[in-house]
């Protein structure tokens, strides 16, 4: 997966919001703003394989400019989109950017 594919299909609004994304968002204070924000700040700084699923790790800022990652795959309910699988803050030893 690359950012420039990841980044238009965000632009196109093709990138849809898991339940859990949404909930992590919720619980840990972010918005779609601060999604956006990674993902155009961000670099792709992890390749996931979950499950049979690829999955990368983008780090960014929000819009705060306050570091941020998040994981997005590929959409299982549409074949041209991404769903973004969890936002979290980095603030483990394995991020780039920690918090």
């Amino acid at each position: 997966m690359e950012m420039k594919k990841i980044k238009k299909a965000l632009m196109q609004g093709r990138v849809r919001l898991t339940t859990h994304a949404v909930q992590s968002m919720n619980k840990r204070g972010y918005t779609k703003s601060d999604v956006i924000s990674c993902i155009m700040s961000g670099e792709k700084t992890e390749v996931q394989a979950y499950q049979r699923k690829v999955r990368v790790v983008i780090e960014g800022f929000d819009i705060d400019n306050k570091p941020i990652a998040v994981v997005i795959g590929r959409d299982p309910l549409h074949t041209n989109g991404y769903a973004l699988v969890t936002v979290m803050p980095p603030i483990a030893e394995k991020f780039k950017r920690v918090i």
